[in-house]
């Protein structure tokens, strides 16, 4: 999805209608590209602000906000497996792409709709779950999504619900993977990324302090 003019209300409409899913219906992720007249600062506070009013719908939904988890800044450019990425078992991640070099692709797999197509030994593979994925990829082919016009140009944001379904089961996750074909040290790759758990009022933590470091800092993990 092309975003021209940033409007978190209508932007985060989509997100709950794609990402807060409690069916396979809806995909489990977004893909937002916000064009080339961005800059890293505005992409990360676009990202804070997304999650505050994602944060007003869970309130009203589920009762439940959104707590960071995480707020990181990185330079990857080691591919990895199908996965989850470690957090509650209700959580979602933001990943905010900088321009960059570097080719690389990323990947869905909606391990809730493979396993609903197992019928019989659908709870049997959800409650023996793992968050990386170890088997042959091949069975998952026709649940894999590769993310169209991952555009190495553009400021990027993909949401993606990165639940757990071994205990409650509000919302289904997706499993994500990323693939870099030729990795480049001379170049960076930064993802802005963070994770946010949906807990209950009174387990929240609000953590100004980590919010505004990720604003303003020009540091970058390794």
């Amino acid at each position: 999805m092309e975003i021209k003019e940033v409007n978190i209300k209508e932007i985060a409409e989509h997100c709950v209608e794609n990402v807060f899913r409690t069916n396979t219906d809806a995909p489990g992720f977004v893909y937002l590209d916000f064009g080339k007249n961005r800059t890293s600062l505005q992409l990360r506070a676009i990202m804070v602000s997304l999650k505050k009013e994602l944060s007003a719908f869970t309130t009203r939904r589920f009762n439940k906000k959104l707590s960071y988890h995480w707020l990181v800044r990185f330079d990857q450019q080691v591919s990895t497996p199908f996965h989850l990425d470690n957090a509650e078992d209700q959580s979602f991640l933001m990943l905010g792409y900088q321009p960059s070099e570097v080719e690389s692709e990323l990947y869905i797999a909606d391990y809730f709709k493979y396993a609903s197509d197992k019928k019989e030994d659908s709870e049997t593979y959800l409650k023996n779950f793992i968050p990386v994925f170890k088997g042959d990829e091949a069975i998952l082919k026709p649940y894999i999504t590769k993310l169209a016009s991952f555009n190495k140009h553009t400021y990027k944001i993909v949401l993606i619900n990165n639940s757990n379904p071994k205990q409650s089961r509000e919302t289904l996750g997706v499993f994500h993977k990323a693939k870099i074909e030729n990795p480049d040290l001379n170049k960076s790759r930064i993802v802005n990324s963070m994770i946010f758990n949906m807990l209950t009022i009174d387990k929240t933590i609000e953590d100004e302090k980590k919010e505004n470091a990720f604003l303003s800092t020009d540091s970058i993990s390794k």
